[in-house]
């Protein structure tokens, strides 16, 4: 994952110094911001793939529970929509339905907050799936150890988009769009910073 360096804490505490609004707005709000950010820029953009394997898995179902699936340091846990692909025993599984999942072979599902997969004897699950950071964490408006996790070339992009939920909480909606416009060029210039990076081969 990507490290900018900057701890959450020392981040935010420098953007309230830069933000002037009539009212004041909790530590809580700018990590809710910051959090909310940083799950969508990973799961929607960034799409860094991980994979781990689970031996002699359990048949049919495997929980999101399961201690192969706990997270590293750092990251959050495995949800079934951060899944990009699973394999069986080197066998790649379509994705499917549940109802179609329990009908056609090779196939795997979400089952409640479980995968489920349709294969018979299977030895080995790897799961391929996008890394998230894991959530800043908050214990009375004292903002808990973690940086940003985003290149220090943009964090910028964060600013700006905190700064405009900021001014929009307080109703200063010109002030708002100025920055949320800001967010939305820095985004397509990140989107491009990210597609020149991507492998050019493999899916």
């Amino acid at each position: 994952m990507f490290d900018s360096g900057i701890t959450a804490s020392s981040f935010v505490a420098g953007l309230k110094t830069e933000v002037d609004t009539a009212l004041s707005i909790a530590n809580s709000t700018y990590v809710m911001w910051l959090n909310s950010l940083e799950q969508l820029l990973y799961s929607e953009f960034i799409k860094e793939q991980k994979a781990v394997s689970i031996a002699t898995p359990p048949a049919d179902t495997i929980p999101i529970t399961n201690a192969a699936l706990d997270p590293d340091t750092g990251e959050s846990r495995i949800r079934f929509e951060d899944i990009h692909t699973v394999f069986a025993d080197g066998v790649q599984l379509e994705k499917s339905t549940l109802n179609s999942g329990s009908v056609f072979p090779d196939t795997y599902y979400k089952n409640g907050n479980d995968i489920g997969y349709n294969r018979e004897d299977v030895e080995e699950i790897t799961i391929v799936y996008f890394v998230r950071p894991a959530l800043i964490t908050l214990a009375e408006e004292t903002i808990g150890s973690g940086n940003v996790m985003l290149p220090y070339e943009f964090l910028d992009l964060v600013k700006a988009k905190l700064r405009g939920e900021a001014f929009k909480l307080v109703n200063e909606d010109d002030t708002a769009a100025k920055w949320l416009n800001d967010y939305n060029v820095l985004l397509e210039n990140f989107k491009a910073w990210l597609g020149l990076r991507q492998p050019n081969f493999g899916m």
